[in-house]
């Protein structure tokens, strides 16, 4: 296999794909991509992914982009390590596996996006496009989306049963609002802080983050 993942390890999408590599303990070759290089609009690489983005996962003749899906995948590649419980029919694996696709949607279209908002209205190199209110909406947003964290957290120490794809999701985008934001988005969320503190305690996380 290989992942072509950007060359900005701290990457989120690049990052939690990575993670669940390492906590597969599957053989990769990983292929970095400078996007401000314009290394995703080659030709070549848009062979692979005509999207012209990052990540893309290429399984031997079989090439797979976008993150959530490819996140998915990998869980169902290797039901071994017990990221994603294997379907079998029942209503609990079902709902588990919901549960987990829902969990890994939160960390794609509520923390992801909003922390978006937040850099590009803090960080752009437009002036112009620097917007207070829009930062502060952006902030309102990832709260709000720690709350369903916080809340979800009270009835055990990962996020749906043990350990999966949604805690490596989300815990890797908390990561970037953690290393970004000018106060820790965790403190007043003490449920989220203690599972994050499991989570990236992992030898598999230590690993990568390390990298």
């Amino acid at each position: 296999m290989k992942l072509y993942g950007s060359s900005n390890n701290k990457s989120f999408n690049t990052l939690k794909l990575r993670f669940a590599l390492a906590e597969i303990g599957a053989a990769y070759d990983f292929v970095p991509v400078d996007l401000g290089k314009g290394e995703s609009r080659t030709s070549e690489f848009l062979r692979i992914n005509p999207h012209g983005k990052v990540p893309v996962l290429v399984d031997g003749d079989f090439a797979l982009p976008e993150s959530g899906a490819i996140l998915w995948y990998l869980g169902e590649k290797y039901p071994d390590a017990q990221l994603l419980p294997r379907a079998d029919g029942t209503a609990a694996t079902l709902q588990a596996r919901a549960q987990i696709l829902r969990f890994s949607d939160v960390a794609a279209t509520a923390f992801y996006p909003a922390y978006s908002e937040w850099w590009n209205a803090t960080n752009s190199d437009d002036p112009a496009k620097r917007n207070p209110a829009v930062a502060d909406a952006a902030l309102g947003k990832l709260t709000r989306a720690l709350g369903v964290l916080e809340k979800t957290l009270a009835t055990g120490d990962h996020l749906v049963g043990p350990f999966s794809l949604a805690d490596i999701a989300n815990a890797s985008i908390i990561f970037s609002l953690k290393r970004r934001l000018p106060s820790d988005p965790l403190a007043a969320h003490e449920r989220v802080r203690a599972w994050y503190q499991r989570v990236t305690a992992r030898s598999a996380w230590q690993t990568v983050a390390a990298e």
